[in-house]
C-alpha cells in the first residue's frame, strides 16, 4: 500500500508540473512570436444609442527575446504593418507608418512587465499604441486576485483559469498622473463615471493563441441623466507563427544590453513605465488667445445679457481658455479697454478659473481698502463661493483678507461668508480637514472673534460664517448661541447655521437643545426661533413621544397661536412628502385624545406648503413655501425654499426670505407690550446652500419712509452673476493605450430684480420679485491625441423665469395680502456631436442630433386662505 501511495503522489506531481507547464507564458530563446492585433475605440451616447464613430487600428508585429538576466527577459516588439480606417467607414483607409519606425522593448518576469524603453525620438502617441499592445502579455497563469501596474494606472485584476483559457478582470483602475483632473464633490451637480475591463485569453504550449479584450468607460450627468457619453476599446490578438530569430545579445545586466542595442545611434533610449502617458499637444485648432475670444463674446457677457443662454455660452468659451492661460494673458483681458463694461462678468470667469494664475490675476485687479467701491471685491467673494475645487492658496488669500477687518461692513460680511463657502468646498472631499493648517487657523479665529464680540452684529457675522463651513468642529459654538444668546436673531442664524452639517452624527446632542428651545424649558423664545427648532426636529427624525409631545404644544399652548398653526400645516405637509415621518404621526394621531377638533381647528394665518417646479423620470424640483404671521394677522416671515432631489442626493438650489418686525405698530395694531418694537424688514438670501449677505430694506419709521420714496418702479437688479455648476475633468487611460479627455462644464446665469410700488394715500402696496436664470451644460468624451480625434460632445441650455408677485392692503384691519407665483413656457434644447478626423484619412466626419423640448406655463398654488383672500382682493382675476 506504502508503495502504491507513493506511484501515485509521484505521478500526480508529474502531471501537476505538465499542466502548469502548458500555462506557463514563455518566449524562447533564439525564436521570433508573429501576431495580428487589432484594436478598436467607439463613441456613443451611454444612455441613447445613436450612430457609433470612431477608428480601428491593425497591425502585425514579432516579439522574442533578445537577452535574459535570471528569470527577467529583455523582450523586442517590432511593429511590421499598421494600418488605421474609420470605425463607420470602412472604407476610409490610411498607412499608420510611424508605427513601424521604432522598436519598443521591455522586461518580463514570470508574466509581469516591467520597465518600458523606446527611442527618445518615438512620439508619445505610438508608445502609447504599443503599450496596449504590451498589456494583453501581462498575464498570470494562478487564479487569484492582485494589484497591478498596467497601461491604465494602478489596477486590481482578478484572474479566473479554466484549463487553457484565462479570464483576466480588472477594477478600481487609478490614474498614476492626475494633475489637472477634478469634479464637483456636491453630487447633484456632479458626473457619475462608470467602468469595466475583462480580457479572455487562450493559451497552449506555453504561447498565447488569442486574446480579446474590452473596456467600456462612461459618464452621466447626476442632474440631468440623459446627458452622457461612452466610449469602448476591443482588443483582438492573434497568434500567426514562430521563427527562428536573431541570436541573444551578450551583455551583463539589462542596461548594458540596451548600450548596445542604440550603440551607434543619434539618439538614445528612453526608460518608461507601463501606464499611458499624455501628449504634449501644440494647439492646431480653434486656437484663439483669451483676448482674441474677448472681442466675440464681449456683447453676450454683457449685465443685460445675463440670465440669457448667450451669456452662459460665452461664459464656458472663456473659462476654457483662462485655463490654459498663464497670469499675462488673464491680465490682459481683465485690463482692456473692451473689458470695462464687464468687467464683473470676467471676475466671475477668472474666479471659476481656479488656478494660481488666474488669482494672482485678480489681486492685480481687486482693491479691498476703498470702502466705497466695492463691486468688484463683492463679485469676486461671490464668485469664490461657489468655486468647485478651491486651491489652498484660495484659503490663505481669504483669511488673511477676514483677519484685515477691511473698512467697508458690508464687504467685510461678505468675506466672511464667502471664507466659510470656500472651506466647505475645501473640505468636502476630506472629511476631517483640521489636519491643514489654514483651516485649524481659521476654525480658531473664528471661535477666538465670536466669544470677543459683544455687538449683535458681530456675532451674527462670525456665526454665518459657521454656517456656511459646515464644519463639525462648529456645532458646540453654534448650538451655545441658539441655546443661550439674548438675541432672537443670532439664536434663528445660529440654527439655520446647522443646515450644512451631518446631523444625524450628533443627533441627541441637536436634538436635546432644539427640544428645549421649542418647548422653553428654560426660557421663552421668539416664535421664528421656536419655528426653526422645529424644522430640524420635524425633518431630522424624532422619537414618536417626542413627536407626541410637540403634537401636544400646538393643541393646549394657544398663546403662540400663530407657532400651533404653523406645526399643524407644516407636520401635514411633511407627511405627505415623508413615508418615515407619515407613519410616526398615524401612530401619534391614532390616540383620540390627541386626533381631535381641538388640534386642528387651529385660528392662525400661518402657513406650510410644499408643491413641485418639474417633474421628471430622473429628478424632482420642488418649492415650499413656509409663512409665519403676528398674532394681529401681518406676516412677520416668508420664504420660498426650492430643492432639487434625485437618486444621488437633494440639493437646495433657493431659499428666498422676506422678514418683518414691528410692522403692527405702523398700522396700528400693536399687540399690547410690541407698542415700542422698532419697525424692521429685509431680505435673506441662501443659494445653493451658501447664505449671502443679507439686505435689510428699512430700520424704523425714517428708514421705511426713505424706502416708499425711493422704491424703485422699474426692475432692479439684486443679484446678478455666473456661476459655475457642473464642472469635471478626467483622463481615462483606454485598455489600448489610448487617452481619453472627460469634461463636463456647467454654469448657471442668474439675476434676481424685483421693483415695488407703494401708496401711503391708498394704504396697499404692489411688489414683483423675478428669478430669472439660464442653464448651459457642455462636456466632451474625445480622443487626448493630435493623431487622431475623435469623439462625442453633448450639451443642454434652458433659460426661464418665476414671478412672485405680492399685494397688500393695509387700509383697515385684519390686513389683506395675496401672494401669486408664475412661470412662463419652458424651452430646453439638447444636442449632440461625434466627430471623426485624421491626418491620415481625406475626409472627416460629423453626425449631429438636435432635439428641443418645451414646458407649458403654470401658475403655482399657495394656499387655500390665499386664494381665498385675492379673489377676495381682486374679483376679476
Amino acid at each position: 500500500m506504502a508503495g502504491s501511495t507513493g506511484v501515485n503522489l509521484k505521478s500526480i506531481f508529474i502531471f501537476c508540473a505538465l499542466f502548469y507547464e502548458c500555462f506557463s507564458i514563455t518566449f524562447g530563446p533564439g525564436k521570433t512570436y508573429q501576431y495580428k492585433y487589432e484594436t478598436i475605440v467607439n463613441f456613443n451616447e451611454a444612455v441613447s444609442y445613436g450612430k457609433t464613430v470612431g477608428f480601428q487600428l491593425s497591425t502585425e508585429f514579432e516579439i522574442g527575446e533578445i537577452f535574459r538576466a535570471g528569470e527577467t527577459q529583455l523582450l523586442k516588439v517590432q511593429v511590421t504593418t499598421a494600418s488605421i480606417s474609420s470605425f463607420s467607414r470602412p472604407e476610409v483607409k490610411g498607412e499608420l507608418v510611424k508605427l513601424i519606425k521604432y522598436p519598443i522593448y521591455f522586461e518580463y518576469t514570470d508574466g509581469v512587465i516591467g520597465r518600458v524603453y523606446t527611442s527618445e525620438v518615438e512620439s508619445i502617441f505610438c508608445a502609447n499604441v504599443k503599450k496596449g499592445l504590451l498589456s494583453l502579455f501581462q498575464l498570470q497563469e494562478t487564479e487569484g486576485q492582485r494589484d497591478e501596474i498596467d497601461v491604465a494606472g494602478e489596477c486590481s485584476a482578478y484572474y479566473a483559469v479554466y484549463g487553457g483559457r484565462i479570464t483576466k478582470t480588472k477594477q478600481n483602475c487609478q490614474n498614476v498622473e492626475i494633475a489637472g483632473e477634478y469634479e464637483n464633490v456636491n453630487k447633484m451637480f456632479g458626473v457619475s463615471p462608470d467602468n469595466s475591463f475583462v480580457t479572455h485569453y487562450d493559451t497552449a504550449d506555453g504561447i498565447i493563441k488569442s486574446a480579446t479584450g474590452s473596456s467600456r468607460h462612461s459618464i452621466v450627468i447626476n442632474a440631468r441623466p440623459q446627458l452622457s457619453a461612452a466610449v469602448a476599446a476591443i482588443q483582438r490578438l492573434h497568434y500567426v507563427s514562430d521563427a527562428a530569430g536573431a541570436a541573444a545579445i551578450s551583455a551583463n545586466n539589462i542596461k548594458e544590453a540596451l548600450d548596445l542595442i542604440y550603440k551607434g545611434e543619434a539618439k538614445k533610449y528612453r526608460e518608461m513605465l507601463l501606464p499611458s502617458g499624455p501628449e504634449v499637444q501644440e494647439c492646431t485648432e480653434n486656437c484663439e488667445k483669451p483676448v482674441s475670444i474677448l472681442q466675440n463674446v464681449k456683447e453676450d457677457l454683457t449685465s443685460e445679457k445675463l440670465s440669457k443662454i448667450v451669456s452662459g455660452k460665452a461664459y464656458l468659451k472663456l473659462l476654457r481658455a483662462f485655463r490654459n492661460s498663464g497670469k499675462a494673458s488673464i491680465e490682459e483681458v481683465l485690463t482692456h479697454k473692451d473689458s470695462y463694461n464687464i468687467v464683473k462678468q470676467l471676475i466671475d470667469v477668472a474666479a471659476a478659473t481656479q488656478t494660481p494664475a488666474a488669482h494672482e490675476a485678480l489681486m492685480q485687479l481687486i482693491t479691498f481698502t476703498d470702502e466705497s467701491a466695492i463691486d468688484y471685491p463683492e463679485r469676486f467673494i461671490l464668485a469664490s463661493a461657489y468655486t468647485t475645487h478651491p486651491g489652498e492658496y484660495l484659503l490663505k488669500g481669504m483669511l488673511e483678507l477676514m483677519k484685515k477687518k477691511v473698512p467697508n461692513e458690508s464687504l467685510r460680511e461678505s468675506i466672511a461668508l464667502g471664507m466659510g463657502a470656500v472651506v466647505n468646498s475645501f473640505c468636502k472631499p476630506y472629511g476631517n480637514c483640521l489636519e491643514y493648517s489654514t483651516i485649524a487657523e481659521y476654525v480658531n479665529y473664528v471661535e477666538t472673534e465670536m466669544k470677543s464680540c459683544e455687538e449683535e452684529e458681530c456675532k451674527l457675522l462670525y456665526v454665518r460664517s459657521m454656517g456656511n463651513a459646515g464644519l463639525a468642529k462648529f456645532l458646540p459654538s453654534l448650538l451655545n448661541q441658539a441655546l443661550n444668546s439674548k438675541s432672537s436673531t443670532v439664536s434663528l442664524t445660529a440654527i439655520q447655521g446647522l443646515r450644512r452639517m451631518k446631523i444625524s452624527d450628533f443627533k441627541d446632542q441637536v436634538n436635546q437643545v432644539l427640544k428645549s428651545i421649542f418647548h422653553q424649558n428654560k426660557r421663552n423664545y421668539d416664535s421664528s426661533v421656536r419655528i426653526a427648532a422645529l424644522e430640524i426636529l420635524l425633518q431630522n427624525g424624532i422619537s414618536t413621544g417626542g413627536l407626541r409631545n410637540i403634537v401636544l404644544s400646538a393643541m393646549y399652548d394657544q398663546t403662540e397661536f400663530e407657532v400651533s398653526t404653523y406645526l399643524i400645516k407644516r407636520m401635514k405637509d411633511l407627511s405627505e412628502s415623508d413615508p418615515k415621518f407619515r407613519s410616526s404621526l398615524a401612530v401619534v394621531l391614532s390616540d383620540p385624545m390627541v386626533n381631535n377638533y381641538n388640534l386642528f381647528a387651529q385660528k392662525g394665518k400661518s402657513s406650510a406648503f410644499t408643491g413641485y417646479l418639474a417633474e421628471t423620470s430622473n429628478a424632482n424640483c420642488t418649492y415650499g413655501l413656509y409663512q409665519e404671521n403676528t398674532k394681529s394677522g401681518v406676516m412677520k416671515k416668508s420664504a420660498m425654499v426650492v430643492n432639487v432631489l434625485n437618486k444621488q442626493a437633494t440639493q437646495p438650489l433657493l431659499t428666498f426670505g422676506i422678514y418683518a418686525d414691528g410692522i403692527e405698530a405702523l398700522v396700528g395694531d400693536a399687540a399690547e407690550g410690541e407698542e415700542s418694537t422698532e419697525a424692521t424688514a429685509g431680505l435673506s438670501l441662501t443659494m445653493m446652500d451658501v447664505l449671502l449677505r443679507p439686505v435689510e430694506f428699512f430700520r424704523g419709521m425714517s428708514g421705511l419712509m426713505t424706502a416708499v420714496w425711493n422704491a424703485p418702479s422699474e426692475p432692479v437688479s439684486a443679484l446678478q452673476g455666473n456661476l459655475l455648476l457642473q464642472d469635471y475633468s478626467h483622463k481615462i487611460h483606454l485598455s489600448n493605450g489610448l487617452i481619453v479627455d472627460a469634461s463636463v462644464l456647467g454654469v448657471a446665469s442668474i439675476d434676481l430684480s424685483g421693483k415695488i410700488s407703494i401708496s401711503l394715500w391708498y394704504k396697499n402696496s404692489h411688489s414683483v420679485i423675478t428669478n430669472s436664470g439660464a442653464l448651459v451644460v457642455e462636456g466632451s468624451l474625445q480622443i487626448d491625441s493630435e493623431e487622431l480625434k475623435s469623439g462625442i460632445r453633448f450639451s443642454t441650455e434652458s433659460e426661464a423665469f418665476i414671478d412672485f408677485q405680492t399685494d397688500v392692503d393695509f387700509a383697515e384691519m385684519p390686513v389683506k395680502m395675496c401672494l401669486q407665483m408664475k412661470r412662463p413656457p419652458i424651452s430646453s434644447r439638447n444636442s449632440v456631436e461625434k466627430f471623426e478626423k485624421s491626418r491620415y484619412f481625406k475626409k472627416r466626419l460629423t453626425v449631429r442630433k438636435k432635439r428641443t423640448s418645451s414646458t407649458p406655463p403654470v401658475s403655482y398654488f399657495i394656499n387655500e386662505k390665499n386664494s381665498f383672500m385675492c379673489t377676495a382682493m381682486d374679483p376679476d382675476q
